[in-house]
């Protein structure tokens, strides 16, 4: 069975279809989240795995071979690479805590949450950070097949327009920012 990632054109990918400039409107959803859930939501996870699934995107830009989206922009991929983030800034704050100052109010803040509750929510952001990506990207994207392996297509894009989606990332992102600067910290 051939796969369904090698048979769209490369100019239409690139040339016919304005790109979601690298990640940054994919933070916009994970910066609401943070500000209305700021010690429940790591929005370090949620961001991580939105990177590690666009490094797919540079190296098949980078060596202009289409179609640039496979892989990683499925619903299994996406999934794999949240678990992947989850882990891996768990992991890493695990070892900043060892690192800083005891006194520090977010060492403390990070001393009185459980390990599995800690990993838990580095997880749960790292995963919607990976899924919504995916959705997110299934809209505007037609050489995605965000159900591969089970189903073959993209029923999705352009549904809505990559201008009103741009608009809707952006102010979700904005409004994000005012509640977290708003919010006062517990």
């Amino acid at each position: 069975m051939s796969s369904p990632f090698s048979n769209i054109a490369f100019d239409s990918i690139c040339c016919g279809v304005r790109l979601i400039p690298f990640t940054p409107f994919h933070f916009g959803p994970g910066v609401l989240v943070k500000a209305c859930s700021p010690r429940g939501f790591w929005l370090t996870s949620f961001v991580v795995a939105n990177v590690l699934i666009d490094v797919e995107v540079l190296y098949y830009l980078r060596n202009y071979d289409p179609p640039i989206h496979r892989h990683l922009h499925t619903y299994l991929g996406g999934t794999a690479m949240g678990l992947l983030a989850g882990l891996l800034m768990f992991g890493v704050v695990q070892i900043a805590v060892r690192c800083r100052p005891a006194g520090w109010r977010w060492v403390r803040q990070m001393a009185s949450t459980t390990i599995r509750r800690q990993l838990c929510e580095s997880v749960i952001a790292g995963v919607t950070g990976g899924v919504t990506h995916i959705f997110l990207d299934s809209l505007m994207h037609d050489d995605m097949h965000p159900f591969w392996p089970f189903f073959e297509g993209n029923t999705l894009a352009g549904v809505v327009g990559v201008g009103a989606l741009h608009i809707g990332l952006g102010l979700t992102g904005f409004f994000g920012i005012v509640i977290w600067f708003l919010t006062p910290e517990k």
